[in-house]
């Protein structure tokens, strides 16, 4: 039988709910492979629910989400060992190390990137929207807004170029 959690099930789950755009990203930098990131983090989710008995630090909740993620991605690297593409433990471990950001300087970073985001034009924020965060395909964007697929990669190019100079002045002036 599992412990019962220090904090009812469900503050866990809001914790979870508000974690998961982290894990999916923290899982794809592991993997490098956005088709299985749904697929792992799935199998993240089902772990930490299964073991919340166990956990007692609502404090740290996020490390030993981070860290439940870290070996399924391990675990799913090496049943796709026999691929072309494998990474090492090493360079995994570098990877992860590296992700670990404090959550503070996340926020800084995604509050720069909204502020940068706002700063578009109103349909290139939507395109960029559609791209990034709802993963459509670039036929599927020219065709809802009725423009050649062409064009918007070209409006993505253009929007990534834009926002890389204003994440840059943004870091440039907080620096200073």
């Amino acid at each position: 039988m599992l412990n019962e959690p220090t904090q009812p099930i469900q503050f866990y789950e809001e914790l979870l709910e508000r974690l998961q755009p982290r894990l999916s990203g923290y899982i794809l930098s592991l993997t490098a492979s956005p088709s299985d990131v749904d697929d792992i983090r799935q199998e993240t989710n089902h772990v930490l629910l299964s073991k919340m008995g166990d956990f007692k630090q609502p404090g740290n909740f996020d490390a030993w989400a981070f860290k439940i993620a870290y070996f399924q991605s391990l675990s799913f690297l090496q049943k796709r060992s026999r691929s072309k593409l494998a990474f090492n433990e090493t360079l995994l471990k570098t990877i992860a190390d590296e992700y670990a950001t404090p959550d503070n300087e996340i926020e800084k970073r995604i509050n720069h990137l909204e502020r940068c985001l706002s700063q578009l034009q109103d349909r290139t924020r939507s395109i960029v929207n559609e791209y990034y965060f709802h993963n459509r395909s670039i036929n599927e964007i020219a065709g809802s807004f009725s423009l050649k697929p062409n064009h918007v990669a070209q409006v993505l190019y253009r929007a990534r170029k834009a926002l890389f100079k204003c994440i840059i002045e943004t870091e440039t002036n907080r620096h200073e």
